[in-house]
């Protein structure tokens, strides 16, 4: 175990190292290179049920879980140094089964195509190499001279000078890395603020005696680009540079394009109110928000280029490497948009600067972010979720949502006012109702008008509880075609979630 707690020590230094070129010179460490292959092996369900259960913190544990794994492979290399001291071997042989196998199985190519990250990994498995020399040859220095019969004998005063070597070496790295960790993963968004009112119990109408502790501020029609919500395949998003960026259109065209930022800029503008939901968004969860986004229609882009007769798709890849396709059809309609502000101002780096694709009546993951390539084709290879199984079309289920009163509320046996939001994609939204008996029987909530055609709409509906006692609140929508919101509750994996969202509360006398 003392070999295997030395490589675990001299491990330390390989991620310093490695996490140091992430963070100062932003070269991609190999945990981050290899994450996306791994995502894309988990089965779809599996994927699923962890992001509806750590939400925002699978990415950053899977990211500790790679780097723990790592640690654990260079005690065993320590293992291995105390049989064959080559430290030279020691590093430069990992680092090419790293760069000329781990990366190209992964589908990320020799050294994932990056000078960068062959200098870097180089550097820190050599680091490895040399922690392992260190702490091994202070032991070896403080082994008391061959007696009986030949055998070395370590002074206990020697040993505890060596250990402590050890131990403070492995310290001063090993918290040298956490604090390179948390640099990288950064702060962890919270989630988007639930629409829940608090009103204020000393008046006499208000229906809320006592609500949880933790619950949100009231969220109104269109949501800050601070809170609106964030899904993500990579731990860390690319910060794109708009001076050097550039949008190419290929394929099926009559001329290649090489727009860029500026050129973005110059045509045509269309403002508009649109709502984003994540296909992973829970019967009742906080994965959708609105906004108002500026951008051009990807017609016009694609009317520039002269789209080819046999076209039939069109083909989306981004900076981090995220492809999604379109139909040509889709494509083409008005309201596609290649998005680049977000409420007035430029997108949020973390929600697409400089372009994104804006559609409609689909969930988040057909609208690509960091977009740098459209291709016009005639069948486009699946896109980046689809290959782990989520539905190819993506269309948005019919949502309902109550916000108020917030589950587990206690209430006074007064007026309540029930509200929430309601979404139906492009189909809109035609009706909403409550019903207050658990499903038994339902009455029409009043709509609120919403932004737009393709935006969620606000409702309400004011209640008198007939006495005290619990109560079981549902909410179901009809969109725009006159379809009832299905009762059947699905998982979000692989068309989204399906089923009423429902709240219990309890009057009080």
């Amino acid at each position: 175990m003392r070999r295997v707690a030395l490589g675990i020590v001299a491990g330390c230094a390989l991620l310093v190292v490695e996490l140091a070129g992430r963070v100062f010179a932003g070269v991609p460490t190999v945990p981050e290179l290899i994450q996306d292959r791994l995502v894309q092996l988990l089965p779809g369900p599996v994927f699923s049920f962890v992001l509806d259960r750590l939400l925002y913190l699978g990415k950053p544990l899977l990211f500790a879980s790679l780097l723990l794994l790592q640690l654990l492979l260079a005690g065993v290399g320590g293992v291995l140094y105390s049989r064959w001291r080559q430290p030279v071997a020691l590093a430069g042989l990992p680092w090419l089964m790293t760069g000329l196998l781990l990366l190209l199985v992964t589908g990320q190519g020799l050294f994932a195509g990056s000078v960068g990250v062959a200098l870097v990994e180089l550097l820190a498995f050599a680091a490895y190499a040399a922690g392992l020399e260190v702490y091994s040859t202070g032991r070896r220095e403080h082994s008391a001279p061959a007696t009986d019969g030949g055998a070395s004998v370590e002074a206990p005063s020697d040993r505890a000078v060596a250990d402590r070597r050890v131990v403070i070496g492995g310290s001063l790295t090993f918290l040298a890395s956490l604090l390179l960790g948390r640099q990288i993963v950064g702060t962890l968004p919270s989630l988007p603020p639930r629409a829940v009112s608090t009103p204020d119990s000393s008046s006499p109408s208000s229906p809320a005696l006592s609500t949880p502790a933790a619950a949100p501020a009231a969220e109104t029609m269109v949501t800050p680009p601070s809170d609106f919500y964030v899904v993500s395949k990579n731990l860390i998003d690319p910060v794109v540079d708009a001076s050097t960026w550039q949008l190419s259109v290929g394929g099926l065209v009559s001329h290649s394009l090489r727009l860029s930022y500026a050129d973005i800029l110059r045509l045509p503008a269309q403002d508009t109110y649109r709502t984003l939901e994540c296909i992973s968004n829970e019967v009742g969860g906080d994965l959708i928000s609105n906004g108002l986004w500026t951008g051009v229609r990807l017609a016009d882009v694609l009317k520039l280029a002269g789209v080819q007769s046999r076209a039939m798709t069109v083909h989306f890849t981004s900076v981090d490497g995220y492809t999604e396709n379109m139909s040509l059809a889709k494509a083409l309609d008005p309201s596609t948009l290649l998005a680049y502000k977000l409420d007035g101002q430029p997108l949020p780096s973390k929600h697409g600067f400089p372009l994104r694709v804006l559609g409609t009546g689909t969930y988040g993951m057909k609208n690509p972010k960091w977009l740098t390539r459209i291709d016009v084709v005639e069948t486009g290879q699946p896109g980046f979720w689809e290959s782990q199984g989520w539905n190819e079309q993506a269309i948005v289920q019919t949502m309902s949502r109550i916000d108020q009163p917030p589950d587990g509320a206690v209430l006074r046996a007064a007026t309540t006012v029930i509200q929430g939001i309601a979404f139906a994609g492009s189909r809109g939204i035609q009706r909403v109702e409550v019903s207050t008996d658990g499903g038994t029987s339902w009455k029409p909530a009043v709509i609120q008008q919403p932004l737009s055609s393709n935006t969620w709409v606000f409702w309400h509906f004011t209640w008198q509880p007939p006495r005290a006692g619990s109560y079981t609140l549902v909410v179901r929508a009809t969109d725009g075609t006159g379809q009832v919101q299905t009762s059947r509750q699905t998982d979000t994996y692989p068309d989204g979630a399906t089923g009423y969202h429902q709240v219990d509360v309890r009057v009080a006398v």
